[in-house]
C-alpha cells in the first residue's frame, strides 16, 4: 500500500513536471508571438518605407523628365532664335547649352542610381525580415505540436492516477470489512469460550 502510495506521489511529481513544461511551452509560444507581431511590424514600416521611396523616386523621376521637356522647349525655342545669329555665335550658345545639360543629366542620373541603390538595400532588408519570419512561424508549429503531446500525456496520467485513488479507497475499505470480521469472530470466540 505504501508502495502504491509513493507511485501516486510520484506520478503527481511527474504530472507537476508536465505541467511546467507545458506553462514554458506556452510562455515560449506567447514571447515567440510578440516577436512575430514585432517583426510584422517592422515589416510593415519597411514596406510603408518602400513605398513612400518608390513614389518620391516616380515622383522625381518625373519631375525630371518634365525638366528635361521643358530644357528640350526651352532648348528649341533658343535654337531657332540662335538661327537669326551668326554661326559662330550659334556654335558656342550650343556648347554651352550642351554642357549644362550633360552635367544636368549626369546629376540626375546620379540621383536615380541613389534612389536605386536605396530601393535594392530596402528589397534585401524585407527579404531577410521574410526569412526570419518563416523560421519563427516553423519554430511555432513545433512548440505547438509539443504543447499537443504535453496535454495528452497529462490527460492520460491524470486519469491514472485517479484510478489508483479508486484503487487504494476500494483497499481501505476491504481493510475496514476485514478488521470489523475479525473483531467479530474473536467477540464471538470469546462468549464462546466464556459458556464453556
Amino acid at each position: 500500500m505504501i508502495g502504491k502510495i509513493k507511485e501516486l506521489m510520484g506520478t503527481k511529481e511527474q504530472i507537476d513536471v508536465i505541467k511546467n513544461n507545458l506553462n514554458y511551452a506556452i510562455s515560449s509560444v506567447s514571447e515567440l508571438k510578440e516577436e512575430i507581431n514585432s517583426l510584422k511590424d517592422q515589416l510593415s514600416r519597411s514596406i510603408e518605407d518602400i513605398s513612400n521611396k518608390n513614389n518620391e523616386f516616380f515622383r522625381n523621376f518625373s519631375e525630371n523628365v518634365g525638366i528635361i521637356k521643358n530644357t528640350s522647349k526651352e532648348f528649341e525655342k533658343e535654337l531657332f532664335q540662335f538661327k537669326l545669329l551668326k554661326a559662330q555665335m550659334q556654335k558656342k550658345v550650343m556648347d554651352k547649352f550642351e554642357e549644362e545639360l550633360s552635367n544636368e543629366l549626369k546629376l540626375q542620373m546620379e540621383t536615380l542610381k541613389s534612389d536605386a541603390e536605396t530601393y535594392n538595400e530596402l528589397k534585401a532588408n524585407i527579404t531577410a525580415i521574410s526569412k526570419q519570419v518563416n523560421s519563427l512561424g516553423e519554430e511555432i508549429n513545433k512548440f505547438v505540436d509539443i504543447s499537443k503531446n504535453i496535454k495528452k500525456e497529462d490527460f492520460e496520467l491524470t486519469r491514472f492516477a485517479h484510478q489508483l485513488r479508486e484503487m487504494d479507497r476500494e483497499k481501505l475499505e476491504l481493510m475496514r470489512k476485514i478488521d470489523t470480521l475479525e473483531r467479530l469472530v474473536s467477540k464471538i470466540r470469546r462468549q464462546e469460550f466464556i459458556t464453556r
